[in-house]
C-alpha cells in the first residue's frame, strides 16, 4: 500500500526533527561553570577554635588575640581587582583566570586555593606569622606549600615571580601584564616578616597550588605564629593552628537562555582621563580647552560604547586601551585622526568605527585675534593637535 503525501510528510518531520534538536544541541552546547567552597569545619571541642556562621571565617584564639582565616572564592578574589579580571585571556588577576573561559573545557579553571589570614593583636607586645612555614594538606596526603612573592624568597621552590616567568610571552604587552600581575601580588599576598603590634591588626593572602579533582577535605596549617619574643626579639613562645575545610563544588549548566540574559545587561565602560596632550591651543582660548575636547568625546560615549559591545559579544575585540590622535581645524572640523598607541585592543575594524566617531566631532570655529588690546585671546588662529587616551572595558549590569 502506497503512502500518501502527508503520512511521508510526517514521518520525514519525525526523522529530522530530532537530528535537528541534537545539531542545534551540538552547535549551542551549554556553558558549564564550576563554583568551589571551601566550608570551615569544627573538630572537637577545643575552646581555642570557633567560626563566625555570618561570615564563614574561621576564628583561633590565643589569649586576648586571634586568627581569623578566611577561604577565598573566585568570585572574591576577582572583586579584588574587578578590571584586571574582566579582559578575558588578557586578564591580569595573579590570583585568577578573570572571566576568561577554557575553550577546550568549556569553563573557567581555577588556578590557586587561596586563604586571606588576619591577625589581630590585641595583648601581646608583638605577633608573627610566617607564611613560608605555612602548609595546605589535603585528605589525599598531599601537603601543599605556600607562594612566596621573589623566587629569593622561596624556601619550598614555590613563588609567584618564577611562576608567572615561566607562562610569560615574549612581546611587550605581555611584560607589561606581567609586571602588573606581580605589582597586584606585592600588595595582597601576606608579607614575609610582618609584625604585628599590640592594639593592631594585618591581613594577607597565603596562596597554594589549585587542588586535584579527588580532594574533599584540606587542613590549612600555620605552622609558625610567635606572639612573645625575647629581649633580643627572638622567638619565645610560639604555636601553630590547624583550620580544617570541607571542599564543595557546584556544577551550573549555563543555558543560551541565561547567557542570553547575561549579554543584554553587559556593558562597556569607556574611561576617559582628559587629553594627553594639547599643542597649539592659545592661551584662555576655551574653544580648544581641556574641558572643551572632554566635553565634545563625553557626548560621543554611546557612539563608541556601541563600536565595542557589538565586536566584543561577536569575539573580535578585546577589552584595552588606545591614544587617539586629532588635528581640531580653526573651523572645527577633524583635519585628521589616528591611533598612535594600543594595549590589548586586538581590533582594526574597532579601532577605525573610533576614527569614524571622531572624523565626526564638531568644534566652535575659532579666529586671529590681535596680539594687543583688551582681548583675553590673543594671536593667530591655528590648527590644534590633541592626544587623547581612551580605554575600554566591559562589565555586568546587576539586576535589581
Amino acid at each position: 500500500m502506497s503512502l500518501s503525501f502527508k503520512q511521508k510528510l510526517i514521518i520525514s518531520l519525525m526523522i529530522v526533527l530530532p537530528l535537528l534538536v541534537a545539531t542545534g544541541c551540538f552547535l549551542y552546547p551549554p556553558e558549564i561553570r564550576y563554583n568551589e567552597y571551601l566550608t570551615p569545619v569544627l573538630v572537637g571541642n577545643n575552646p581555642e577554635y570557633s567560626i563566625d556562621e555570618e561570615t564563614g571565617v574561621f576564628v583561633f584564639d590565643i589569649g586576648n588575640s586571634s586568627i581569623e582565616v578566611r577561604a577565598m572564592t573566585e568570585k572574591e578574589l576577582n572583586d579584588l581587582f574587578p578590571d584586571e579580571s574582566s579582559q578575558s585571556v588578557y586578564s591580569t588577576n595573579p590570583y585568577t583566570y578573570g572571566n576568561w573561559v577554557d575553550p577546550d573545557i568549556g569553563y573557567t579553571p581555577k588556578r590557586f586555593s587561596v586563604f586571606e589570614v588576619t591577625v589581630i593583636n590585641r595583648d601581646f607586645a608583638k605577633m608573627r606569622i610566617d607564611p613560608v612555614e605555612a602548609v595546605l594538606v589535603t585528605d589525599l596526603g598531599e601537603e601543599y606549600h605556600s607562594f612566596t612573592f621573589s623566587v629569593a624568597a622561596a624556601k619550598y621552590d614555590k613563588s609567584f615571580e618564577n611562576y608567572y616567568r615561566t607562562i610569560r610571552g615574549q612581546s611587550g604587552n605581555e611584560y607589561y601584564r606581567h609586571e602588573m600581575r606581580l605589582g597586584m601580588v606585592r600588595g595582597k599576598n601576606y608579607g614575609l616578616d610582618e609584625m604585628i603590634f599590640r592594639g593592631d591588626q594585618y591581613s594577607g593572602l597565603i596562596t597554594f597550588d589549585k587542588l586535584r579533582p579527588e580532594v574533599k577535605r584540606v587542613q590549612l596549617v600555620l605552622n609558625d605564629i610567635v606572639y612573645r619574643f625575647d629581649a633580643f626579639s627572638r622567638p619565645a613562645d610560639f604555636t601553630k593552628a590547624t583550620f580544617n575545610f570541607e571542599r564543595n563544588i557546584e556544577k551550573v549548566i549555563f543555558t543560551r537562555e541565561m547567557k542570553q540574559r547575561e549579554i543584554e545587561r553587559q556593558k562597556v565602560r569607556v574611561r576617559m582621563t582628559g587629553p594627553q596632550q594639547i599643542v597649539n591651543n592659545r592661551i584662555n582660548d576655551n574653544a580648544r580647552s581641556a574641558l572643551a575636547i572632554d566635553r565634545i568625546l563625553e557626548a560621543n560615549t554611546s557612539a563608541m560604547e556601541q563600536c565595542f559591545i557589538e565586536r566584543y559579544r561577536r569575539n573580535e575585540v578585546d577589552p584595552g586601551r588606545m591614544v587617539i590622535s586629532f588635528t581640531i581645524s580653526t573651523d572645527g572640523i577633524i583635519a585628521s585622526q589616528n591611533v598612535i598607541e594600543v594595549l590589548g585592543i586586538n581590533s582594526e575594524n574597532f579601532m577605525n568605527c573610533i576614527l569614524d566617531i571622531v572624523s565626526g566631532l564638531k568644534f566652535d570655529a575659532i579666529v586671529d585675534m590681535p596680539l594687543t588690546g583688551t582681548n583675553i585671546v590673543k594671536g593667530p588662529a591655528e590648527d590644534v593637535n590633541v592626544l587623547y587616551p581612551l580605554e575600554f572595558m566591559p562589565y555586568i549590569e546587576e539586576e535589581e
